[in-house]
């Protein structure tokens, strides 16, 4: 295991020998520098991936030296030593992308601490390039295996006569990835053996019904495309197995020509991008650790910060409006930030689904009496509209219950923010459809623009200002994608929006 390093910058030299022992002794390589000049030209050399740096210094202070190295290199941590009245300075460098900073005089186990926080960020920063290296990997080995494919089977069709009937068909059934041919009429022509193996073997049913179990042609459909133009598409989609379990292909489409020249049929071969999702997925728990999280505590940093200086000036002046004005503040960050750790813990908890039979009108109540009481009391109309004939789901009650709260706790939000009409309400209807139970939350709030409809989902985007976290509906999102859901929305500025979640039910 290669030994760690790092530099250390302070204008004591007394300080740089006293931290250099116990520091040597954690198994850093310990470089050092009695002033920013000096330090930014060992860091050029050296390249530590830690730098542990005074504020305070003559010439280039430790902020100048922090906004240098972060120019050159954004992935270095770099850490601040901070006297006690200069924490004004300590927060304006974590605005400007410190790790950490620690006080004066150092206490050695706060600056292992903080040193393990920042090697936890450089080995996840590693292994996110991991990930994103064997992402690229795995879908360029998947192109490769479609193009190999298309082009065999390609050759075999040019040459199908010269084969012979036996040598054709087993070579188009040991392809390893599922490969089907359809007509203009979006039927089943033929199917390989991987195919039948996961789709079962359907010849003249329409790929539609089988593969995605729609009614209808899929809106945007490369068959479609390849058999008018006769070029190859590919797309990534979701197919269903035998089981209705999804699966997620990397498609591509290859036409085939009558004895005229004439598109007839399309050839579509598909290969399983599971591996892929599953790097996405890591990908995303990362990307939210290292980059999303310092984003909104930063945020949550500079709220705080200016609850404190209201709460300091209100006591200086003696003034008791500012003082409560001050103490409001500083209670609601402290909320918020109750709030965004408590969804940090529960998107990080990699907890498996925990389904049993639930009575779905009960489980829909529960959920009500929730919400109902809050809406209630902003004098927000609260209606419950259920289909008594329910029977009986499998989910994991206290999963599902969190997503439809969070979705139920905005739409109270949503008609809060909303003063331009005299009165509120919010509909949550539960009802059956087909072979799904439908939870719909629909209200007469502020509504959503075009920019937060298209970003709800994502993380920390939140249209609620400093009183949202935006951890809430993605989180609902994945939520209901575990229990194999689907959500919708539909929204209009000013008029409301209207939350569909679709939960399957037992066969």
């Amino acid at each position: 295991m290669a030994k760690k390093s790092l530099l250390l910058v302070d204008d004591e030299t007394d300080i740089l020998d006293i931290l250099k022992i116990p520091l040597v002794d954690m198994g850093y390589t310990v470089y050092t520098a009695e002033n920013g000049e000096k330090a930014l030209h060992i860091f050029r050399e050296k390249r530590p991936p830690i730098v542990v740096t005074d504020i305070k210094m003559p010439g280039m202070d430790g902020i100048e030296l922090l906004e240098r190295i972060k120019r050159e290199d954004p992935e270095t941590e770099v850490i601040m030593i901070t006297g006690h009245g200069d924490m004004n300075l300590a927060i304006q460098s974590l605005r400007d992308d410190a790790t950490d900073f620690i006080t004066k005089p150092i206490n050695v186990t706060t600056l292992q601490t903080a040193l393990n926080r920042a090697d936890e960020k450089i080995a996840i920063k590693e292994k996110l390039k991991e990930y994103t290296e064997a992402l690229e990997t795995h879908l360029l080995e998947k192109i490769r295996l479609l193009e190999k494919a298309e082009s065999e089977m390609k050759k075999a069709y040019a040459e199908k006569d010269a084969l012979g009937g036996a040598r054709f068909d087993s070579l188009f059934d040991n392809l390893p990835c599922y490969i089907y041919v359809v007509d203009r009429d979006w039927r089943l022509v033929s199917v390989n053996k991987m195919f039948r193996e996961t789709f079962g073997e359907n010849p003249g049913e329409y790929c539609y019904q089988i593969l995605r179990q729609q009614d209808r042609p899929c809106q945007g459909c490369i068959v479609e495309q390849t058999l008018l133009d006769g070029k190859s598409y590919q797309s990534q989609m979701t197919l269903m197995d035998l089981s209705d379990n999804p699966i997620n292909v990397l498609a591509w489409t290859v036409p085939i020509r009558n004895g005229s020249g004439d598109i007839n049929q399309v050839m579509v071969m598909s290969t399983d991008t599971s591996q892929i999702d599953e790097l996405k997925d890591s990908l995303s728990s990362l990307g939210l650790m290292v980059g999303s999280v310092s984003h909104g505590i930063k945020g949550l940093i500079t709220g705080l910060e200016g609850g404190v200086y209201v709460l300091d000036s209100g006591f200086a002046k003696d003034d008791k409006e500012r003082i409560r004005e001050g103490y409001e503040l500083v209670k609601e960050t402290v909320d918020r930030i109750k709030k965004l750790v408590l969804d940090l813990l529960f998107y990080a908890k990699d907890k498996e689904l925990k389904k049993e039979p639930i009575e779905i009108l009960n489980f829909a109540d529960d959920v009500a009496k929730v919400v109902a009481p809050k809406a209630e009391s902003e004098g927000i109309k609260f209606v419950k509209d259920f289909d008594t004939s329910l029977g009986t789901f499998e989910v994991d009650p206290g999963m599902l219950s969190t997503a439809l709260i969070n979705i139920l706790e905005n739409a109270v939000d949503a008609c809060i923010e909303d003063t331009a009409k005299e009165s509120h309400e919010i509909r949550f209807s539960v009802r059956a459809e087909k072979e799904h139970v439908v939870f719909s939350i629909q209200d007469n709030g502020i509504g959503m623009d075009k920019k937060t409809k298209e970003n709800m989902f994502s993380l920390f985007f939140s249209a609620k200002g400093k009183k949202g976290t935006g951890l809430g509906l993605f989180i609902a999102k994945k939520i209901i994608q575990e229990h194999g859901g689907i959500i919708t929305v539909e929204s209009t500025r000013g008029k409301g929006s209207r939350f569909e979640v679709k939960i399957p039910l037992p066969n």
